[in-house]
């Protein structure tokens, strides 16, 4: 073996026989046995798209039956696809399992040595060496493949291959071995050196993880140069690809953690032959990113194209395997904390292969400081990928069930997986996703792009009924939710940034246009948020300001449809279902300045129906305010919409946001009157306990200016928080 070293079997072995390390070898066993159990042998034909293997009717992916490569189900109503694109899908599926299989049984055989496993990994390896010639180069997404549809999973699947062949090499025939070799890896090693491109992105990342492990497994150092030596590799790909605060470029935690996982793979395959490659500074900092944007439940938020599976429990703990095989690189201690607190509890097995190989001994990991996450949320920021977090900071973590959280999107646009989404929000409380980012589902869904990928499908502003270009924001101002403060209500959290584009025609509405958020914290038993959003536009124009909400919409009650004066201006604002107008106040100060908008909408979610949020609307040169049902994902299912127009070359969008459990504790928001709109506005927000909070703000410049928001809240009439 040359991926594996002396060590590294002797204690695979040995865990194998551990009480400690049962679950992890009873996985591993069951899958194999799955494998050997699956009746699959390689398709004659190439592997089509992943995600085209969707159901085009609900989004939702179509059942993978090895016993039927023509015919598939959609798991929501039964109805069966056939022919193309789905039968070329069933094959990506195919040809996926075969690898993951193969090396699945590979390593059941290095643990028991049992022939049956040998046999497997030797007939389906040698079966691809006697196809894969007669794979013809296809593909048109993300380049092109042999057996798989492009060459991003044509790397995938040559690690699986790779791993197993290297695995079980000792115990095949030098007739074997060489046609392996010869006429796979090798093979795919020249496919994939031909693929490469200039570019830094998790393709390429991919394309070096295959490449240095065919490298080393094949002894070939034409495969490992590029990875080493070449102007795009590993080094371009960490330098360029990693952001300051040790996030991947593209600002999603799925792509983050794929491409994570490719670099996991180069490493594992270079670790004895490159040792150097370990030291690159950037790996330890993709490793801790995530952790920063934890929930006190370990998920994470589904920002750009990501996808949802990190928004559920166990969340970073479906990567848990990257950290055991982080400690087996580094062996330090923050891995094994990570590791420690995932595992807490019982809640969730310690079952990967990589627990096996290379993760701390169990009673290491019992003794490791699981303060780590406490350590690596300290503020909520991370600047250069442009996230910023209020949450609370009593207990650090606090207990899942318990956190409010809410993100503040801000930054670069994160590439060809980023979303026209700048200063949108993702709000999550009480262990649920209460007004999430989305993400994205399958590329295949039509929606996707109708949909997901439309500023229409986020927290913040649409100008024109048309999606915002890229951008980049910044920050103005943060500071994290504090302790203490007067009243108990603790320190004020602040979070307020601005995005402009370029005054040029290709920017349409957004020409010129400066968008501004500021988010305050109001802490305490009883937190709210007051949310603050600023427009202003070179000229007059349609500004709306979209809000949604997993649920449904229970106050105001939803008035008979009627004639409704929201049209569907493109295939986007089409997709809006069942649109009411919502009642509101209207009202002027004296002399008939600063109409305004007030109203009041409470979500609840259907499924925990005691956990919902209430906001409360002010909204300067007043809005109109309708509700609707948009989609959620997948596309099928529905979920609250809450649309605020304005017409106009500016606007002041402002909301008291409450998430609750139970019932709301804030009574009644309105606005003082008296107070010109172009100067200072005054909030004041009445408590279930009875107090009375004012909220003084200085807008006058903050439309146009990068100064800090001035603001004062004041309750019973003593300053608690203060800001100049």
């Amino acid at each position: 073996m040359l991926l594996l070293s002396h060590d590294d079997l002797s204690r695979f072995r040995r865990r194998g026989k551990d009480p400690a390390f049962e679950a992890a070898w009873q996985r591993l066993r069951a899958r194999a046995d799955s494998a050997l159990a699956l009746g699959l042998t390689p398709p004659v034909l190439g592997a089509g798209w992943y995600h085209a293997f969707f159901c085009p009717s609900h989004g939702t992916e179509l059942v993978f039956d090895p016993a039927s490569p023509h015919s598939h189900r959609c798991p929501a109503d039964g109805e069966t696809y056939r022919g193309e694109p789905f039968d070329s899908a069933w094959r990506h599926h195919a040809h996926t399992a075969l690898a993951a299989g193969a090396r699945d049984v590979a390593l059941a055989w290095l643990m028991t040595e049992e022939e049956t496993y040998a046999s497997h990994v030797a007939t389906t390896l040698g079966a691809y060496a006697d196809l894969y010639a007669r794979y013809p180069p296809h593909g048109e997404i993300a380049g092109q493949g042999r057996a798989m549809g492009q060459s991003l999973d044509e790397a995938t699947w040559a690690v699986a291959v790779a791993r197993a062949y290297d695995c079980v090499r000792g115990g095949l025939t030098a007739t074997a071995r060489a046609h392996i070799e010869q006429d796979l890896l090798r093979p795919a090693g020249e496919h994939l050196l031909g693929e490469l491109a200039p570019r830094v992105h998790n393709v390429e990342c991919w394309h070096l993880a295959a490449l240095a492990t065919l490298g080393v497994v094949t002894g070939d150092d034409r495969f490992v140069s590029p990875v080493i030596d070449g102007a795009f590799g590993l080094d371009r790909q960490l330098r360029d690809g990693v952001l300051a605060d040790g996030w991947w470029y593209e600002g999603s935690a799925g792509y983050h953690f794929y491409t994570l996982e490719a670099v996991s793979a180069l490493l594992s395959a270079l670790r004895h032959r490159e040792p150097a490659v370990l030291g690159r500074p950037q790996l330890r900092e993709m490793f801790a990113a995530p952790l920063r944007l934890a929930r006190a439940d370990l998920t994470l938020p589904a920002l750009n194209d990501g996808w949802t599976d990190v928004t559920r429990p166990p969340g970073v703990g479906r990567y848990a395997a990257l950290y055991e095989l982080a400690w087996g690189l580094w062996h330090d201690p923050a891995h094994a904390g990570v590791l420690a607190q995932v595992h807490a509890g019982g809640g969730l097995p310690r079952d990967s292969v990589e627990a096996l190989l290379y993760g701390p001994e169990a009673a290491g990991l019992s003794a490791a400081p699981t303060a780590v996450f406490p350590s690596v949320r300290q503020t909520g920021l991370c600047p250069a990928s442009g996230y910023a977090v209020l949450q609370e900071r009593t207990p650090c973590p606090p207990a899942p069930g318990t956190e409010r959280w809410l993100l503040l999107k801000y930054g670069p646009h994160g590439g060809f997986h980023g979303h026209p989404d700048k200063l949108s929000l993702d709000l999550h409380a009480f262990g649920h996703r209460l007004s999430p980012d989305l993400g994205t589902p399958g590329y295949g869904v039509p929606a996707t792009r109708t949909w997901y990928q439309q500023t229409l499908a986020h927290n913040t502003v649409v100008l024109g009924e048309q999606s915002q270009p890229p951008g980049t924001g910044h920050l103005l101002a943060f500071r994290p939710v504090g302790e203490d403060g007067a009243e108990g209500t603790g320190q004020v959290g602040v979070a307020d940034a601005v995005v402009g584009w370029p005054d040029a025609p290709e920017q349409g509405p957004y020409a010129g246009v400066r968008l501004r958020r500021c988010l305050l914290w109001r802490p305490g038993p009883d937190p709210y948020v007051l949310d603050v959003v600023l427009v202003d536009s070179p000229g007059p124009q349609r500004i709306d300001l979209a809000w949604h909400h997993l649920g449904t919409l229970v106050s105001p009650p939803a008035a008979e449809p009627g004639p409704v004066d929201i049209q569907p201006a493109n295939a986007t604002y089409a997709l809006l279902e069942q649109v009411h107008r919502l009642p509101v106040q209207g009202t002027d100060d004296a002399g008939g300045r600063s109409p305004r908008t007030v109203w009041t909408a409470e979500w609840r979610l259907d499924d925990v129906p005691d956990i919902g949020t209430r906001i409360w609307g002010i909204d300067e040169r007043a809005a109109t305010v309708w509700s609707a049902r948009a989609p959620a994902d997948p596309p099928a299912d529905r979920m609250a919409f809450l649309l605020r127009r304005v017409e106009g070359a500016q606007a002041c969008f402002v909301s008291v946001l409450e998430p609750f459990r139970g019932a709301a504790r804030v009574r009644r928001v309105r606005r003082e009157p008296g107070c010109s709109s172009a100067s200072f506005l005054r909030v004041s927000v009445d408590m279930a306990d009875g107090a009375c909070e004012q909220w003084t703000l200085d807008i006058a410049d903050a439309y146009v200016s990068d100064t800090p928001l001035v603001w004062t809240l004041a309750r019973r009439g003593v300053s608690v928080g203060r800001r100049h």
